[in-house]
């Protein structure tokens, strides 16, 4: 999608889906969840009305929001109960997947923040502001409510800048516009429409953001925005302008530190997409100097982290709860397993090849391979094969990337292992992670007790169909 293209289809504003009723129907349609998810720390000031006013309108008035869940980074004040009381579901990040360690860092309770929330959709917000408004939610979700091929949506404000006791109606987002801004432009151009790379206020598919990494630290936003471009493409991302946000502005030391965790994100990206070569290793400190009455100069070095925590469903933990078994992980680009490539030509048969199938929708193209393989003795009886193959799909999606889609089930009363293709008329919509239209399916079914070479022939085909 060509930047232009994606800034008329893809920048709404948040009043398009100030009509709630409306995105309460369509989230009951869809049968989705969402979660809402604050980051805290040391928020005591705002967290209370934050989860209140949100509470009130999204949950209480109109149950948009399936849950609040609050993740905090050790907050020293009253920010845990305050928000405990204003009837929020509270974590500290260190307890929450505690074998893979902690690290202090809004990115680390994001990327956190997805193992103990339940939702399809996964709202986050800062928890700084203080004109908070529903809009902040609801404007974001709209776009993925009423349009499935957008997976991820940013918000973006005019941001007003507090100097002294007065308030400035601009001159917010100083990182944003001095440095992300122009480097998006020179080395990440297809970026540099969005108007508030950094803004703390952003909603996804869960589909999405459990498949790419997470920074712990100040560059988580860049990271996600880069990581969801590169793996979806341009066409899964989103843009809502929320207005106006009023939150704490930091002093010019603290935007030090978060500039050079961002910065450090945006070289390594830059590097390993080819864009540029680093000649050496970007450190890990930032250097300054300061003034000592009695001493003179000095230097002080603060140490800059940016963990890069992996995706969250390669996690074993993560697999297990959201009911990922060994079948569903084998096609999957993030598997981190690598079972041997297997010939699939003895599994293949002419009889079981549809060049110009009828299908019009994923529910008739899988329809139509279960009664391929009965008519041709593989399977007993199509229902039961739609049954499980229906049942796989509600796990997750078998619609890869690329117009790709592997079907599959296995189960006791399948003769043997077979691969059908099936390539319809028209591409169809099978819900696949990147939203394309999926123009082959291949779809595999074996009996239980060739559960290991089903497994590889899956592995083979996600592989080699890559």
């Amino acid at each position: 999608m060509h930047i232009q293209e994606w800034l008329k289809l893809r920048t709404f504003h948040h009043h398009q889906f100030s009509d709630i009723s409306s995105l309460l129907d369509l989230k009951r349609q869809k049968h989705t969840t969402i979660s809402l998810c604050l980051p805290t720390l040391n928020e005591e000031a705002t967290i209370g009305k934050i989860i209140s006013t949100l509470s009130k309108h999204l949950q209480q008035k109109f149950p948009l929001i399936d849950e609040i869940i609050v993740i905090d980074s050790g907050s020293e004040d009253n920010t845990v109960r305050i928000a405990r009381k204003a009837g929020a579901q509270v974590y500290y990040s260190q307890d929450i997947l505690p074998e893979h360690g902690t690290v202090r860092g809004k990115g680390e309770n994001l990327w956190k923040s997805l193992h103990v929330a339940n939702g399809d959709i996964i709202v986050w917000i800062d928890t700084d502001i203080r004109n908070i408004h529903p809009r902040f939610v609801y404007g974001l979700v709209g776009p993925l409510l009423y349009n499935r091929e957008i997976g991820y949506v940013k918000g973006f404000y005019r941001r007003p800048l507090q100097v002294g006791k007065k308030l400035q109606p601009v001159g917010g987002g100083r990182v944003t516009e001095i440095l992300v801004k122009p480097f998006f432009n020179a080395l990440f151009p297809q970026l540099a429409a969005f108007q508030q790379p950094l803004s703390g206020e952003y909603a996804g598919r869960r589909e999405l953001l459990e498949r790419v990494p997470f920074f712990t630290g100040y560059g988580v936003e860049t990271g996600l925005l880069i990581d969801l471009e590169a793996r979806f493409g341009l066409q899964r991302l989103a843009q809502v302008d929320l207005e106006v946000r009023v939150h704490r502005n930091q002093d010019l030391h603290a935007l030090k530190k978060m500039a050079m965790g961002i910065l450090r994100v945006l070289f390594l990206r830059a590097e390993q997409q080819g864009k540029l070569i680093l000649l050496d290793t970007f450190k890990n400190h930032l250097l300054d100097i300061y003034k000592h009455e009695q001493l003179g100069y000095e230097l002080s070095l603060t140490e800059i982290s940016e963990i890069e925590r992996p995706p969250i469903i390669t996690v074993p933990a993560y697999q297990q709860k959201q009911g990922l078994d060994e079948e569903q992980l084998v096609i999957m680009r993030d598997n981190r397993s690598r079972r041997p490539i297997t010939s699939i030509s003895p599994f293949l048969d002419s009889r079981l090849v549809v060049l110009n199938g009828t299908a019009t929708s994923k529910k008739e193209v899988l329809w139509d391979l279960c009664k391929l393989f009965y008519n041709h003795g593989v399977v007993q009886n199509p229902g039961e094969l739609m049954h499980q193959f229906c049942r796989r799909e509600a796990i997750a999606t078998t619609g890869m990337e690329k117009g790709i889609a592997i079907p599959h089930a296995i189960y006791a009363n399948v003769k043997t292992l077979k691969i059908a293709i099936y390539r319809p008329l028209h591409p169809i919509d099978f819900a696949a992670l990147d939203a394309r239209p999926t123009s082959l399916i291949l779809a595999v079914v074996a009996p239980l007790p060739r559960r290991q070479q089903y497994l590889n022939v899956l592995a083979s085909l996600s592989r080699i169909l890559r």
